[in-house]
């Protein structure tokens, strides 16, 4: 897979559209954010950590001229933390101590979390923003050492996971009020309606901030990632998933949703790493004992974060009266006490409304490969049982790859989604029209023989042929091949393989044939 500034570009991928690289979210965010300036103590640092002979001497001599820093520094390499031996006193003691990059790291995390500090008016949770993510970063130090992995930066990873959402809210303030009014009216994930409405997502904001402030590859790195494990470069997959299973076990103590964080951070940790059971509870319980601590850091009340084993116990203790103790209930009874209990007879309709996110495509709207796989194996079957005709269509945009290269994936992602407008005006009510893959869409159309076939076939090409897409000051048009199969009904011996094969095949002949074609077979 190739990569850019360590990021993977694929044509297609990710939480839908085109996967941008690091360079081109920094280009699209010099086009939509003014950046807040690096403190100049962080620059400093940076500096004296590169030069092997004097770092040790000058990082002390920076980070002593900030009296609040020193004090907030000790108090850390006294912590349980890293305490062992005797008392330190000195910035110098405390260097010996952590290390030269721990350190560092440390000092950046209480330097940076000052300067984004926000106003504690402000309608935005500063206090709540904040607190979730001391306690990723605490989650993300202690997952680390239980998987094998041996990294300085994963504090500061996790600490800093989401900055993109302060730097979104403190510089694009109306725009992103309205997507955390969508993030509470829809429940889709926040990065997913980022994207859709500001071109990139927090974490890759927060990716590109950090490099663009000259923080290390593997600081910003991960944090580009952690919502695009999929395409993210080997060398920081760990960091990655770390960053993920520890925003679970925060979410564990700040969000409702305690009972699904639980099981995805058991089914990684007992799957993946070999982990036992109660190694992950000791694990949650540790993190809010060891937050509590660090909170205290950063002057932030922590006090009120209750260890996981405790909650259950209290949970267990209501629930005993209906002799219900095993933990699934009482993760259940957590998360309905935390929700207002106006939300309980909605619970099924946000079930259905998750399991149909599931199946949509995010950047379209229309159905997903997921789930056309699974209906094309139904109405196959029906069509064989009642030995009813069925079809189906794929196609995809000529030329789509020349549009990426000379318009940007953004002009890419618009013509993507006009298709898809244009396919569902043209659409009966019976077809299924999903995005089967990067530029190429499929429609299943059950009891439809050739002849109906062809003339969808045909009232597609021509309506998509005659749109104008306009983007920024250009006015593109695109053409597309069609290939299509139909069965009539009679072959009980026929699988979906063969049906996706020969539509596939069809798609070749048409693009063969100088593209803006159709092709049709029987199968």
């Amino acid at each position: 897979m190739p990569e850019h500034d360590g990021l993977a570009a694929t044509e297609a991928g990710g939480d839908g559209g085109n996967v941008q690289s690091i360079g081109e979210v920094q280009a699209l965010i010099s086009q939509k954010i003014e950046l807040p300036s690096p403190p100049n103590i962080v620059m400093r640092i940076l500096e004296a950590v590169q030069d092997d002979d004097s770092c040790f001497a000058e990082l002390g001599k920076i980070i002593s001229a900030d009296p609040s820093l020193t004090v907030k520094l000790l108090r850390v390499a006294n912590s349980s933390m890293y305490g062992f031996g005797g008392r330190v006193k000195n910035i110098e003691s405390a260097l010996a101590r952590l290390g030269i990059n721990a350190l560092k790291n440390i000092a950046l995390s209480f330097i940076i979390v000052r300067k984004l500090q926000g106003d504690s008016s402000s309608v935005f949770d500063f206090e709540y923003f904040w607190k979730r993510s001391v306690t990723a970063a605490v989650a993300a130090k202690m997952l680390a050492p239980l998987v094998n992995y041996d990294s300085d930066d994963i504090f500061v990873c996790g600490l800093l996971q989401d900055i993109g959402v302060l730097v979104f809210f403190q510089h694009c303030t109306d725009s992103y009020m309205e997507v955390l009014t969508l993030k509470n009216s829809t429940k889709t994930p926040g990065h997913i309606i980022e994207r859709q409405l500001l071109g990139m997502c927090h974490a890759e904001l927060g990716g590109a901030l950090l490099k663009e402030w000259g923080l290390p590859e593997s600081i910003y790195l991960p944090l580009f990632n952690h919502h695009r494990a999929d395409c993210a470069p080997d060398r920081c997959r760990i960091a990655v998933e770390l960053l993920n299973l520890a925003g679970k076990i925060s979410a564990v103590y700040h969000s409702s949703q305690t009972r699904n964080n639980v099981a995805g951070i058991f089914q990684t940790l007992t799957d993946d790493y070999g982990l036992t059971e109660k190694e992950i509870k000791d694990l949650i319980d540790a993190v809010a004992t060891r937050a509590n601590e660090v909170l205290s850091f950063f002057n932030m009340p922590g006090d009120a974060i209750r260890p996981f084993s405790e909650m259950l116990q209290e949970a267990n203790q209501e629930l005993g009266k209906l002799n219900c103790s095993y933990e699934q209930l009482v993760m259940d009874l957590k998360q309905a006490k935390d929700e207002s209990s106006k939300y309980v007879g909605k619970l099924i309709d946000v079930n259905k409304k998750y399991r149909e996110l599931a199946y949509r495509d995010e950047l379209t709207g229309l159905y997903n490969n997921r789930y056309f796989q699974d209906l094309m194996e139904k109405e196959l079957e029906r069509a064989k049982r009642y030995e009813h005709a069925l079809s189906l269509l794929f196609f995809d945009i000529d030329y789509f790859k020349e549009i990426n290269d000379n318009f940007g994936h953004l002009a890419g992602d618009a013509v993507l989604r006009r298709v898809a407008e244009q396919i569902i005006l043209i659409m009966r009510g019976s077809d299924i029209v999903v995005r089967y893959g990067g530029d190429e869409f499929a429609v299943i159309m059950p009891e439809t023989g050739r002849e109906g076939l062809e003339v969808f076939a045909e009232r597609i090409r021509r309506g998509i042929e005659e749109m104008i897409i306009p983007f920024d000051q250009a006015s593109l048009q695109v053409t597309i091949s069609v290939g299509g199969a139909t069965f009539n009904g009679k072959n009980p011996q026929l699988d979906k393989r063969a049906m996706f094969g020969a539509a596939d095949k069809a798609i070749y002949q048409a693009k063969g044939a100088g593209r803006n074609r159709i092709h049709i077979v029987e199968v």
